[in-house]
């Protein structure tokens, strides 16, 4: 708590037959960052399979969509890279053959069946229309027909010869153009210069628009059902050739290429695996392990003299989302504090205190649980956005209570408080107190990096009597017979400034800097008067949208109350955010945070395959 954590330092030695194979399962937990030791001597282990690897790659460029329905599974016994790569690139090259056929055919198919959905839109447009179908396609042979799908902005200059008639298409433009068939090729080479998509209408499509339509039906049916069968085939072939057993091995050669590319020798046999991980325990590295049966000995030491650790921060889960400010500065450095367990009260007062009512913190607060549940673990990275959705949603329900406004109405629930219109001054007086007590808890903050960087010495000089100045001069401001309160904070500033260790230059640059540093946190201070503006806004919108609403028709009036609060919801709940991040990130963190760690950067997961059941 308030400290991060340097990331542990692992050594891992293996057979070089099996140190892919263990770095990809190693991998595959998140905890791992590979860092081989400077002075240690390293080989590529795939470097000699740089051209069968290249090899692959091109064929998954082209294949990848198929072999992704198969199951890759990883080899009971993992075999040496080159005799697994030999052994894909020969499987793959008897597949193709069979293969490339069906593939040829199947991509044939999805084209038409593509091109006819398109057809068979535009001419559903057409059937309730003035224009008869009928004889558009009885054109010919000196006119012809095509569609055109163009982007909304797009302007082909279409040649005065053709004839474009429009048809309703949402989000773009649709043509459907005629003219002379020895001009045409011309005209589409237009369309598509504009990233238009030129839909042509089959010769055996006849009829009117509803015959019409109902023929594309049957035939889309027709390709549809091809379709599956073709994928079937490749699906049948996928397993006769037992891809599934090869390509997951060389999936992790590949991905082994880009991400690590190079070991640690240890003796001919054998490789180190070196670096970092966030698993301090390194429970889920040996579990891996052990699940995967690779002959590996996992150990953790002291890292090089020469290495910089990562750092890491070690929160409770619930805290966890307040960890998206931190992180927005990089990592906190091994001296600094990690600000999250006090972000989990800063951020959710400045938003409820900014955004306070009942209804509109219950809208926000639902939403908030209900995308943490969808997520789910599909989205890791946006999910604890999610949850600080919730934590604001809930801080501005506990504000509205104590401001007894429920969807912006006064009347409905009793203040706990105060209602903000009726004490604008203690409504603005309110944060800048907080505010006060949030940057001298800052300026303790930056006394206790200062500790632990050997740096005590200087802030206890300068830092303390900078912040005795500062709340002199504020006690100075709130009663003006308090004004000999700066005096102590003064002359501990100067005292400290003139024994500081160095040149006279440095102690009276030091002198020189009070002025700035005092009027930096007065401003800073002045920052959170918006915290009060932005409530008393908050509650005079509210306000307004219901004095509306009172004025309006019956019946009415609930559609003015509903739309008015999803507009306040979204756009004062969108500027409050802002406010929020920057009060933290701008007045807050500038006191003690400059994110000067390394951040711990994992590998990513290799490609994911299934057991052998």
């Amino acid at each position: 708590m308030l400290r991060p954590q340097a990331a542990r330092w692992l050594e891992v030695l293996c057979s070089r037959r099996d140190g892919v194979h263990t770095v990809a399962t190693l991998a595959a937990t998140g905890a791992l960052e590979v860092e081989l030791r400077g002075s240690a001597p390293t080989e590529q282990p795939l470097r000699h399979l740089a051209a069968g690897l290249a090899e692959y790659e091109r064929l998954h460029a082209r294949y990848g969509r198929y072999w992704e329905r198969g199951r890759l599974r990883p080899s009971p016994l993992v075999g040496a890279p080159d005799a697994v790569l030999d052994l894909t690139l020969t499987r793959l090259a008897a597949w193709r053959r069979e293969a490339d056929p069906i593939i040829s055919v199947l991509q044939g198919d999805e084209e038409e069946l593509a091109h006819l959905r398109w057809l068979a839109a535009i001419i559903a447009h057409l059937t309730t229309g003035e224009l008869d179908f009928r004889l558009v396609t009885e054109s010919g042979p000196v006119l012809t027909t095509f569609c055109a799908i163009l982007p909304r902005e797009a302007d082909p200059q279409l040649p005065p010869t053709v004839i474009a008639r429009r048809v309703p298409w949402e989000g773009q433009q649709c043509l459907l153009i005629l003219g002379p068939a020895a001009g045409m090729a011309a005209v589409k080479r237009q369309v598509q210069a504009v990233k238009g998509r030129v839909i042509e209408r089959p010769g055996w499509l006849r009829g009117d628009a509803e015959e019409a339509g109902e023929r594309l039906e049957v035939r889309c049916k027709v390709l549809a059902s091809r379709i599956v069968h073709h994928y079937a085939e490749l699906d049948a072939l996928f397993d006769d050739f037992a891809l599934g057993d090869v390509l997951g091995e060389v999936a992790w050669l590949a991905w082994f290429s880009r991400h690590v590319g190079a070991l640690e020798r240890a003796g001919d046999q054998l490789i180190w695996i070196t670096g970092w991980t966030d698993d301090p325990r390194g429970h889920a590295l040996i579990a891996a392990l052990e699940q995967s049966q690779a002959r590996a000995v996992l150990r953790f030491g002291a890292p090089p003299a020469e290495a910089h650790a990562p750092q890491i921060l070690v929160n409770p889960r619930w805290l966890r989302p307040f960890e998206l400010f931190t992180r927005a500065l990089g990592a906190p450095g091994a001296e600094e504090a990690d600000p999250t367990p006090i972000l989990s009260v800063v951020v959710p007062f400045l938003f409820g205190y900014m955004f306070g009512d009942l209804g509109q913190g219950l809208v926000l607060a639902v939403l908030g649980g209900w995308l943490d549940r969808w997520l789910g673990g599909r989205r890791a990275a946006i999910r604890p956005l999610a949850r600080l959705v919730l934590f604001c949603g809930l801080s501005s329900m506990a504000f509205g209570l104590l401001f007894g406004s429920l969807f912006g109405r006064e009347d409905l629930i009793p203040a706990l408080w105060l209602h903000p219109l009726d004490d604008p001054v203690r409504v603005l007086t309110v944060p800048l107190a907080f505010g006060v007590g949030l940057l001298s808890l800052g300026q303790l903050l930056a006394g206790l990096g200062a500790g632990r960087s050997g740096e005590l010495g200087r802030w206890l000089r300068l830092d303390v009597g900078l912040l005795l100045l500062y709340l002199g001069l504020l006690g100075g401001l709130l009663r003006p017979g308090a004004a000999w309160s700066i005096w102590p904070g003064l002359a501990w500033y100067s005292v400290g400034a003139l024994t500081l260790p160095g040149r006279w230059s440095v102690r009276f640059g030091a002198l020189g800097e009070l002025v700035e540093r005092a009027l930096q946190l007065f401003v800073n201070t002045l920052s959170f008067a918006r915290v009060g503006a932005f409530a008393l806004a908050h509650t005079a919108l509210s306000a307004a949208i219901v004095t509306m609403a009172a004025a309006a028709p019956r019946g009415v009036d609930v559609a003015i109350l509903v739309a008015g609060n999803l507009l306040v919801i979204v756009l004062e709940g969108l500027v409050v955010s802002i406010q929020t991040t920057r009060l933290v990130l701008f007045e807050f963190f500038n006191r003690f945070l400059h994110g000067t760690g390394r951040v711990f950067r994992p590998l990513p997961p290799p490609p994911a395959m299934v057991g052998v059941t």
